[in-house]
């Protein structure tokens, strides 16, 4: 039986094909969760759901998935479950579809839960994966496995709404095809892929780094960090487009062309700043990007001039997404003997904090203007600045 092995050799040989079957699983997942949004305007048309009601049945799913998505990846971390990613896409895959033919609203939040069920079963063991098949690049495996999750939020839309259009609701169900393609994949790789977990802890455990402590605190600075870099990231993709239409003048699709440009240039930054963590390190990445945010905030708050705001949109774009994956595995650094757990809290928890306040950013915006809200996003970006200095010092990344 041939033995899975973390040498420079084999992991360029064999392992590659994992990190990019976590990426193809990400993808799928998040699929889901990208096409929710689009979903609802058809839900409103057909069943007159209120604006209330159609909220609540996002709520329902994002509530789900960042409360129980670290429990799956303790879970995960005491018995190697590498099938919780092939059990999670299909979940996923199977609420999304029945949402289109659920006659009642309490269905269609409970598909909805099933969704956010989904989602939640396969974060943890895919950002594991990610983290364990990359060897000692860990900021590029990361990034690749982060921008999967980029471009399943991207798609998401358009594939719901082509599938709606050409056979109506009952058109939700094209999700099962992907994802209970991408499932059966990952179920056919399901005992490689433990085995190679096991013979990572295993070498792990024989070259003594498996007593390597945890550190709670240097993971809580990180966490805080990710909240507030979530807030604004979360928030700014709900106001971009208002601020082309409602400060400089342009057409709804001018706003929403800037939010695309704004999508890319996060995804090709995520790609970039993995590598550079590679390379530089993963702390003076994240400090970069971190002190970079503020002041390009603040410039595109004061900003009237069309080009010069699309391209501090997309260099804001570039200091959030930069240092994202370098950030999750600065956290899983932290907690090398949780790393499902930890996987769970900075993909989920952390990232869904961020979106619960966005509603608190959104009242500041109706009650004092737009650009009060702006400059509030600029704010609370100066506290992950702030925290990016306090993250302890590894002594190797």
């Amino acid at each position: 039986m041939k033995r899975f092995s973390f040498s420079a050799d084999k992991r360029a040989a064999g392992v590659g094909r994992y990190h990019y079957l976590a990426m193809s699983g990400h993808i799928c997942a998040d699929l889901t969760q990208g096409a929710l949004p689009a979903i609802l305007p058809f839900l409103i048309a057909k069943y007159g759901l209120s604006y209330a009601e159609a909220a609540g049945i996002v709520f329902a799913s994002n509530l789900v998935s960042s409360v129980i998505q670290p429990l799956f990846g303790y879970l995960g971390d005491r018995i190697r479950r590498p099938w919780f990613m092939a059990v999670g896409i299909m979940a996923a895959g199977a609420g999304i579809s029945f949402l289109g033919i659920c006659g009642s609203y309490t269905l269609m939040c409970a598909a909805s839960v099933v969704m956010g069920t989904g989602v939640a079963l396969f974060h943890p063991e895919g950002g594991k994966l990610a983290r364990i098949v990359s060897g000692d690049r860990q900021g590029t495996g990361m990034s690749v496995f982060s921008v999967g999750g980029n471009i399943g939020f991207v798609i998401g839309p358009l594939y719901a709404s082509v599938a709606i259009l050409l056979f109506g609701l009952k058109g939700t169900f094209a999700f099962l095809l992907p994802t209970a393609a991408m499932s059966a994949v990952m179920l056919a790789n399901n005992s490689k892929i433990k085995t190679l977990l096991t013979r990572h802890y295993e070498d792990k455990s024989k070259t003594g780094r498996a007593c390597e402590p945890d550190n709670p605190k240097g993971f809580a600075i990180v966490s805080l960090l990710m909240v507030f870099r979530s807030i604004v990231g979360i928030s700014l993709n709900i106001f971009i487009p208002l601020f082309w239409i409602g400060i400089l003048f342009q057409s709804e699709a001018v706003g929403n062309a800037n939010l695309s440009v704004f999508a890319v240039a996060g995804a090709l930054a995520t790609l970039a700043g993995g590598r550079l963590a590679d390379k530089l390190g993963f702390r003076k990445v994240i400090v970069f990007c971190c002190c970079l945010t503020p002041p390009l905030m603040l410039f595109f708050c004061l900003n009237r001039h069309l080009l010069l705001a699309t391209v501090t949109g997309m260099l804001i774009s570039f200091a959030l997404n930069g240092a994202h994956s370098t950030i999750i595995v600065t956290g899983q650094n932290f907690l090398p003997n949780r790393i499902g757990m930890a996987s769970g809290i900075l993909f989920g928890l952390t990232i869904s904090v961020g979106g619960m306040f966005s509603p608190v950013v959104g009242w500041v915006g109706d009650r004092f203007g737009l650009e009060t809200a702006l400059f509030l996003l600029t704010a609370l970006s100066i506290p992950a600045m702030i925290l990016a200095f306090a993250i302890p010092t590894r002594r190797k990344e």
